[in-house]
Parts: structure tokens; sequence; C-alpha cells
């Protein structure tokens, strides 16, 4: 997934499917179907999704960070406010609009 976005949605977002990629995959933890309480696959997938998330969220790509922080407001990972205080930290310039989304996703209240 990472390399999928580094090397075509972080350039290409092709309309909406970048932003939505997430939707599919971490949807389910949003919505309670899956839960980390659950152990098993659903604490290990949840776990791959955050370290995939969170490597996007590195990117130099705007659309590519974005995608991430929409995935990230949906998986619901225990290290997702932890995470998003260090891109704060690390990127004090961004304007209020994007800054708002960012925390909207730290508080899972992402559409």
């Amino acid at each position: 997934m990472f390399h999928l976005f580094e090397r075509l949605f972080a350039h290409d977002p092709l309309d909406t499917a970048g932003q939505m990629w997430w939707d599919s995959l971490a949807y389910d933890w949003h919505c309670y179907n899956r839960s980390r309480e659950n152990g098993g696959e659903d604490r290990r997938m949840q776990d791959v999704m955050f370290e995939t998330l969170s490597k996007l969220l590195g990117l130099s790509s705007a659309i590519a960070q974005a995608a991430a922080l929409h995935g990230l407001g949906h998986l619901r990972h225990p290290d997702t406010g932890t995470l998003i205080a260090g891109y704060l930290a690390n990127n004090p310039a961004i304007d209020s609009s994007m800054r708002e989304y960012v925390l909207m996703a730290a508080r899972f209240e992402v559409l």
C-alpha cells in the first residue's frame, strides 16, 4: 500500500480514489465491526494499517498526507493522537482548514 501511494496517488489522486482508499479498509474499526480488543487479526491488521498510514503521513506529498489523515480518522488506532501531535509539531505552518481536518482525524471525526 505504501508504494502504491508513494508512486501513484502522491502524484495523481485519481479524483478521490487516493483520499477514499482507506475507507474500504479501515472503516470497520470506525463502525466497531472490528475491534482491537478482539486481538488476533483485528489487532494485527489495525497495527499494519497504522504503520502504513504513519509512513504516508511522512511523505512530502500533501495528497498522500491528506489520504493518511483520512485513514487515521477511521482506523481508531490508540496511537493516533500521539502521531498526529507529532505531525502538527513538525508542520506548524499548515493552513487553518487543514489544521482543523488534522484535529478531526485525531478525534476520529472524519467523514
